[in-house]
């Protein structure tokens, strides 16, 4: 596009609606949330349809909400620079010796770690873990970055019960999902919870009468609404992001918790199924 998004706006005001423009109004005063919020958290602290914000998006020739975050975030970008702004003091610098890297990376993990911590209601992580419990069997999925902490969810839990399993190519994932029973449940990590894969992924769950557990940012997400239990936790991701290490951290540290609870409310099982894993892995050391 010619002009960045925030003078596009200015410029566009006069034509917009009533409701579209009590968009704007918001964003030009909160441009380093926007970047951040999700398209149902912006409804709803504008007062506005989530259809009025997507047709709000179409009238400045953007493909949707994310674009027009990923506009906002490169006009904020060359604002920066116009005024020689700094970046923010953890973020890592082209002129940086490594020990610095090492120095910022270590303070953002703690400070992801932290936020996780605060986040993590536990409530829903007593709910999680209770439908863990009682689930026949268990299907951690993830799309994108998030497939990997699936993955490592289903490693982790299987060292500890046989009912856990994950799939990675999503046709297969489509055909799972399809024969669940009323007593299975299913682990999805999702970022957003705002994907195409993961609300398909919970319309087919709730159809199924299965049990759906999502790990997500923001609790007013579209898959939200169709969680047992939403187990909030992640940072703030900038739209140029595209996925971080930091969510991953975060998703890490939840599938900690809930092991450990999972672990803890049926110690004996976990223990005789430790001990089975244990002696068949030394077999294969050297």
């Amino acid at each position: 596009m010619g002009k960045n998004v925030v003078a596009l706006m200015l410029q566009e005001y006069e034509n917009l609606t009533k409701s579209e423009r009590k968009i704007v109004d918001y964003v030009l005063a909160h441009q380093t949330e926007t970047q951040y919020i999700s398209i149902t958290d912006l409804s709803a602290v504008c007062d506005v349809a989530v259809s009025t914000i997507s047709v709000f998006c179409r009238k400045l020739k953007l493909a949707g909400f994310n674009d027009f975050k990923l506009e906002l975030a490169k006009a904020a970008l060359l604002a920066g620079a116009e005024l020689g702004g700094d970046s923010a003091g953890e973020e890592v610098l082209p002129g940086d010796p490594v020990s610095a890297v090492m120095s910022k990376v270590h303070h953002t993990a703690q400070d992801t770690l932290s936020k996780a911590f605060h986040m993590l209601a536990a409530a829903s992580v007593d709910r999680a873990a209770e439908l863990l419990l009682e689930a026949r069997q268990v299907v951690c999925l993830g799309q994108g970055n998030h497939s990997v902490v699936a993955l490592a969810a289903c490693a982790q839990f299987s060292t500890t019960s046989p009912k856990f399993k994950t799939i990675q190519d999503s046709h297969l994932q489509t055909v799972v999902l399809s024969t669940l029973s009323e007593r299975d449940v299913v682990l999805y990590f999702s970022y957003s919870g705002a994907t195409h894969e993961v609300l398909e992924a919970a319309e087919l769950i709730r159809s199924r009468r299965a049990r759906l557990i999502l790990v997500t940012r923001f609790l007013n997400s579209p898959a939200s609404a169709y969680a047992d239990a939403v187990l909030l936790c992640g940072p703030n991701e900038q739209p140029l992001q595209f996925g971080s290490t930091d969510a991953i951290i975060a998703q890490l540290y939840v599938v900690e918790v809930l092991l450990s609870e999972f672990t803890r409310r049926d110690p004996e099982e976990a223990e005789r199924c430790r001990q089975s894993v244990g002696k068949a892995l030394t077999q294969k050391c050297v």
